[in-house]
């Protein structure tokens, strides 16, 4: 039931897409789900924080290294427990976007595979090995959205 309500929720939304050839809507669909991704962890990731704590690691790796260098086990072990607090923290600030963005793609990737499932999007005029020479709606989502991630994210400095 639930199913059936997002299924139809979905192809509402998405309806004038899906008169497109596959290859262009599962492109503009992908670019959709990448863009909100990449906002999600824009907005709810603290950058600054996240750089201090990469800092953090950082210094304290560095420091490490020269208390193992030196024999001191004891400091050593010490700065260990605080990476793991910092670690902690950075893992913190990142679960949250990585739980929005689940929830997003969890409810969207079933539809797109609903929609698509079964289908060549798009035939190419070569074969390459494993793949073929046709693209299923899981590889070309994969190539589209790492693309376009990889762009927004040199454009937001996510």
């Amino acid at each position: 039931m639930i199913v059936e309500a997002l299924i139809s929720f979905f192809d509402f939304i998405f309806s004038p897409l899906l008169v497109l050839k596959p290859h262009i809507s599962l492109s503009i669909i992908s670019c959709i789900i990448a863009t909100l991704v990449i906002l999600t962890n824009k907005l709810l990731v603290n950058r600054k924080k996240m750089e201090e704590i990469k800092r953090k690691i950082e210094e304290i790796r560095i420091k490490i290294a020269e208390a193992q260098r030196n024999g001191n086990q004891e400091y050593a072990s010490k700065l260990l427990d605080e990476l793991l607090k910092v670690n902690a923290e950075q893992l913190k600030q990142t679960f949250k976007a990585l739980l929005v963005t689940l929830a997003l793609v969890s409810f969207i990737l079933p539809w797109v595979k609903h929609k698509y499932e079964g289908m060549a999007v798009l035939n190419l005029p070569f074969s390459i090995p494993i793949i073929g020479s046709s693209l299923s709606w899981f590889v070309w989502y994969f190539l589209v959205s790492f693309v376009v991630s990889w762009i927004l994210r040199k454009i937001f400095g996510v």
